[in-house]
């Protein structure tokens, strides 16, 4: 399933918040820290990370979508790692 992008808190007395834009494509990869959503309330926006690197697998509040903090916006599913490249020489000969 993922890991959930959540709103966090952004403190009192902000209006509600509305999802103006997404600024990755279910499907992409993100890098912890990336913007992922962008948010808007009266007068100004809030952007919001990814929580962790991996790609964005789920959108939950799709454009003009209300939200509030602790919201699911979407989900991030972390990518397998993937294995280092043998040498393909040969070994010493014994």
């Amino acid at each position: 399933m993922g890991s959930p992008i959540r709103l966090p808190e952004i403190g009192a007395g902000h209006a509600p918040l509305t999802v103006s834009c997404w600024l990755v494509e279910t499907g992409e990869l993100v890098d912890q820290g990336d913007r992922v959503v962008e948010l808007v309330t009266a007068g100004s926006t809030f952007d919001v990370s990814a929580p962790l690197a991996g790609r964005l697998t789920r959108i939950d509040k799709p454009l003009d979508t209300a939200v509030a903090v602790g919201d699911i916006l979407g989900f991030i599913e972390t990518e397998p790692e993937t294995e280092t490249e043998t040498d393909p020489r040969p070994g010493p000969v014994s």
